[in-house]
């Protein structure tokens, strides 16, 4: 195919210019044939447009191709001539006209077959009354289809319609799914009664997930996008968690709002799992056992309303531990609810209090007895007593505090380990779990006695703080290179494990 001149056209030798004259702005036409073809007569006073042809069986809307028609041509000759151009049947065909104005755009349906081109086209247009639609500084678009059945049903109603309204309100979305479940079905194109579209740009498969770029009605809901995404997924609405990604990528939120409209660009992550509801939040538990080398183990995440009692929640946790077959003994009187911050054990929960709904993270901390933490003015203190006649130190225990003062503190050491007040020496140590080699203790901690100046330095702030103590009728032990090094490298393994769990809970 070439484009080429008319051969009547006696301005073919003049210059651009030339025939612009004194114009500021020049519209051109080009038309093109084939060989054996010839030119139609170019009219003055035609108008140009651009011909979309929608395929009803795919929703694909084409590229525009431009065509020139007669200005006084009916609705119905525009039919004909669009059919005889691109093999299509006029008597079952629908036109729409995009109309643009300023930022809007809306779609007009062209039915009244009688009306002339210039009636539909350009009345009420802007440039009508300055006869500037001659000069078609904008190309009408108009949308065409074919189809018998879907040109019976009333306009707003038709595929034709929906396919088109779809083309100018969509949004692109990347969406992550699960490996889909048995009752899966895969559409590239998903059209409800409700009119509601969503179309598979591209689908990847990876090892256990599926990256999906999907096309979506901008007027979207999230209980919409939830139902469009069920043949995908294969569970109900309620099997499933809509996550959203931040901005950057740095974090994850779950999507509750059921009315929340879906921006452009959205990233999505989909998960297998019940959603929450109104006045519920999720909560994911981890086991504390502070004398296992593996102290901080996922448990699992619980859905909890807010307001709930601690106590309520602890019954939950059990059963659902239970049923989920985590393998730890839970007793209602044996264990209790804490904070977890990064890896370290905060704030214990009384069985009284209402769970805190801005924590998403708790410890679950099974206990040898019933809870000896009260009330809240009370302060739960793990002691680690150490033997410097053994180079060593005791498994982990706990003290209440009923308040921060050093002789009381004290006092609660020497009830714990039958040691006399006066021989008694602690030290404040970091939070648990403690990052201390048993072959730093003794040097590198300060050491106070109930007869100390400045007792007070033990800084006691809450629940979770460590204190190590001794007997200080204990002489320490000369160790001997052998035993140096076999303690050295037991206390850089469990070290080790302390640095990559912190790692883990991005602390």
């Amino acid at each position: 195919m070439e484009a080429r001149p008319h051969p009547k056209d006696q301005f073919q030798h003049q210059t651009i210019g030339q025939l612009m004259g004194v114009a500021g702005y020049c519209g051109l036409f080009l038309e093109t044939c084939r060989d054996f073809e010839t030119f139609k007569k170019y009219n003055t006073g035609g108008i140009n447009l651009e011909i979309s042809v929608v395929d009803l069986t795919t929703g694909e809307v084409k590229p525009a191709q431009q065509i020139r028609v007669e200005e006084g041509w009916t609705v119905e000759e525009l039919k004909q001539y669009i059919g005889e151009l691109f093999n299509l049947n006029s008597s079952c065909m629908r036109l729409l006209r995009l109309l643009e104005l300023d930022e809007a755009r809306s779609v007009i349906h062209l039915e009244d077959v009688k009306s002339s081109l210039k009636e539909v086209l350009f009345k009420g247009d802007v440039f009508s009354s300055h006869k500037l639609h001659r000069e078609q500084l904008v190309v009408p678009t108009i949308y065409v289809s074919s189809d018998s059945i879907d040109y019976q049903k009333e306009y707003k109603d038709s595929l034709m319609y929906r396919y088109v309204d779809f083309y100018f309100n969509s949004i692109l979305l990347d969406i992550t799914l699960p490996p889909p479940q048995p009752e899966a079905t895969l559409n590239t194109t998903n059209v409800t009664e409700g009119g509601t579209i969503m179309k598979i740009i591209s689908i990847n498969y990876e090892e256990d997930k599926r990256k999906v770029q999907v096309q979506v009605d901008k007027r979207i809901t999230l209980a919409q996008l939830k139902e469009k995404l069920v043949p995908l997924i294969g569970v109900p609405p309620t099997g499933f968690i809509v996550y959203g990604i931040s901005r950057y990528g740095e974090s994850k939120y779950e999507m509750t709002d059921l009315d929340e409209i879906i921006l452009p660009g959205s990233k999505l992550i989909v998960r297998l799992g019940r959603p929450l509801g109104k006045r519920e939040c999720r909560i994911k538990l981890y086991l504390l056992q502070v004398n296992n080398t593996d102290f901080c183990k996922y448990m699992m995440e619980s859905i909890v309303a807010k307001g709930t009692p601690v106590r309520e929640f602890k019954k939950q946790i059990i059963e659902e531990a239970k049923v989920q077959g985590i393998d730890c003994v839970l007793e209602l009187d044996k264990m209790r609810l804490r904070y977890k911050r990064g890896v370290y054990p905060r704030a214990v929960y009384l069985d009284d209090q209402m769970i805190d709904a801005t924590k998403e993270t708790h410890y679950v901390e099974p206990l040898k007895g019933p809870e000896k933490k009260k009330h809240k003015g009370q302060m739960q203190v793990y002691v680690i007593r150490w033997h410097p006649s053994q180079c060593s130190v005791d498994p982990i225990e706990e003290i209440i505090l009923d308040n921060n003062d050093p002789k009381h503190v004290i006092e609660k050491l020497s009830e714990l380990s039958g040691v006399p007040t006066e021989y008694i020496y602690c030290a404040k140590s970091e939070p648990f779990p403690v990052e201390l080699s048993c072959l730093d203790i003794e040097n590198k901690l300060q050491w106070y006695s109930i007869t100390s100046h400045r007792l007070y330095s033990l800084e006691l702030y809450g629940d979770g703080d460590v204190i190590y103590y001794k007997d200080n009728r204990e002489t320490m032990k000369e160790l001997t290179d052998k035993e140096r090094s076999e303690i050295h490298k037991a206390e850089e393994a469990r070290m080790k494990k302390i640095s990559e769990c912190m790692y883990q809970h991005w602390l």
